[in-house]
């Protein structure tokens, strides 16, 4: 028994030891040259119906919360992640265009002294693409933003019911309405 507690004591101190000589290589460690308050900043701006971004860089991600449409950075280039922009129609619905997948070519640059102002939001643009294979035609709609990035749009946190497209010829003779499918 007076074994184990020599033991239990022991090992006690050793982890206290350690304890103490990392906090104590912690305060002597040189810290990084490039703190918050030795950082070069510029400033962007967002549109004001943008109620989130996100952007990554070499400075890290940043992240920016409804109501701070404009801010700083650390000078240097970004790449936008994801946007989005939300609004309220008659019945109370919530309505949200969120933009992401823009790919790696697409970067923007904050420098000091100047303001980067940040082409995203609306408009979108939607667009049907139409194939024929002999006799039947296939349909796809694509809805993209300023920057080729694809759009995702919800009704009060889900996907609307699918848009319909209605095909008429000149003369009346052909007139349908079809609706598209998820997936």
């Amino acid at each position: 028994m007076r074994n184990k507690n020599y033991i239990a004591h022991a090992v006690g101190i050793s982890l206290c030891g350690v304890l103490v000589i990392l906090i104590a290589w912690a305060a002597v460690a040189p810290h990084n040259p490039k703190n918050a308050q030795d950082a070069v900043y510029g400033s962007f701006s967002l549109p004001e119906a943008i109620s989130r971004f996100e952007a990554d860089g070499a400075n890290g991600l940043v992240t920016i919360e409804p109501g701070k449409q404009a801010g700083q950075l650390p000078v240097g280039e970004y790449h936008i992640r994801f946007w989005k922009t939300e609004r309220k129609d008659e019945q109370d619905n919530t309505w949200a265009l969120s933009g992401q997948y823009y790919g790696r070519d697409n970067p923007f640059e904050i420098k000091e002294g100047n303001e980067t102002k940040l082409d995203i939001g609306e408009p979108i643009i939607a667009t049907v693409n139409a194939r024929s294979a002999g006799s039947s035609y296939s349909f796809n709609q694509i809805i993209k933003g300023r920057r080729q990035e694809i759009i995702e749009l919800t009704c009060n946190g889900s996907r609307p019911q699918p848009p319909k497209l209605h095909i008429r010829n000149e003369d009346g003779s052909y007139d349908q309405t079809f609706s598209f499918e998820y997936g």
